[in-house]
């Protein structure tokens, strides 16, 4: 026969409910009644009834965390600050991959309809704004590192715009007048911010817009490289080439070097992320860093609070970016 928990109960000489406040780690419960009820569990191979304890409570205390593929390195940060933070208020963080398909994340959050999880972190949303918007008028999601126009849901993110105009303002700054850029033909929200900012530095500063200069690709480094060597074979090739992600940059650098092009000199490189290749990578690159840590801390803080009120909070929420400044734009 299974063992219950009014086995581990008289076992550990404490009350049922005693038991009960163990497991889900209650903080009013004695050092001493902890460890009778660990050593009762242990020694009896006690298996918690999960499942049925959710159903009845209504509540798994559990979180989905969706991204678009394990190949982005800096969703490594950002999910440990969700996981820390989960963890610290007695939540678990589930991760799963679209595969970049829309109809595998609507599968996904199937979950939710399920009850199978308390809420779900888009990261890298693949649905439009106006399903997510209407999935989360009755079920409790949060984006984080992206943001979607007209997307009334919980956001955790950066100003995008403002990270690219503020790159580009700086290697203008550095005297550079013909900048390049490389983005992506993948229509992501991010990209189309940097973007924008990338046009608003040039024009605050009265450089002309020049479509020429704009390389569209895919999110990895032979992308880069590929747009490096377009620009760099233009009859007025670039002074300098701001990418909107640190590999399409890294990319761009290994062309660079093939040629025998002084970087840092030049031309000067500017990526976005500050991955961990970028300060890896020789020459090592001038970046955008994004706070993921505290993007993923904040975006589970918030969540969990919309679990728990009938007025769901769905702020934008911008946190800080920084520029880290390194040989590339000759640092």
């Amino acid at each position: 026969m299974s063992v219950t928990i009014k086995d581990v109960a008289r076992a550990a000489n404490v009350s049922v409910a005693t038991v009960s406040r163990v497991l889900n780690k209650k903080s009013n419960v004695s050092e001493e009644a902890i460890e009778a009820v660990n050593k009762a569990v242990a020694s009896l191979g006690y298996s918690p009834n999960f499942l049925g304890r959710d159903l009845r409570k209504s509540e798994t205390r559990r979180i989905l965390a969706i991204i678009a593929s394990t190949e982005e390195s800096f969703y490594s940060e950002v999910l440990r600050g969700m996981e820390e933070t989960a963890s610290a208020k007695g939540y678990d963080v589930l991760i799963a991959t679209t595969r970049n398909d829309p109809k595998h994340e609507l599968h996904l959050l199937g979950m939710l309809f399920s009850r199978s999880v308390d809420g779900a972190v888009l990261l890298g949303p693949k649905l439009d704004a106006d399903t997510i918007s209407n999935l989360a008028q009755n079920h409790n999601i949060a984006m984080c590192l992206e943001r979607l126009d007209n997307c009334n849901v919980l956001t955790v993110t950066i100003d995008n715009v403002k990270a690219g105009r503020d790159a580009v303002n700086y290697l203008i700054g550095k005297g550079r007048k013909r900048i390049g850029l490389i983005t992506t033909e993948q229509r992501s929200q991010s990209s189309v911010d940097r973007e924008i900012g990338y046009r608003q530095a040039l024009e605050e500063n009265g450089i002309e817009y020049d479509e020429s200069l704009v390389y569209f690709g895919t999110y990895d480094a032979e992308s880069g490289t590929k747009g490096c060597e377009y620009l760099m074979n233009l009859p007025e090739p670039p002074d300098a080439i701001f990418s909107i992600s640190d590999m399409i940059a890294i990319g761009a650098m290994n062309y660079a070097l093939k040629r025998k092009i002084e970087i840092g000199k030049d031309l000067l490189f500017f990526g976005f992320d500050d991955i961990q290749y970028s300060h890896i990578f020789v020459p090592h690159l001038s970046t955008v860093q994004q706070p993921c840590f505290l993007q993923g801390k904040l975006v589970v803080e918030k969540l969990i609070e919309n679990m728990k009120t009938d007025k769901p909070d769905k702020s934008l929420y911008k946190l800080p970016h920084s520029l880290i400044l390194r040989e590339t734009t000759g640092d």
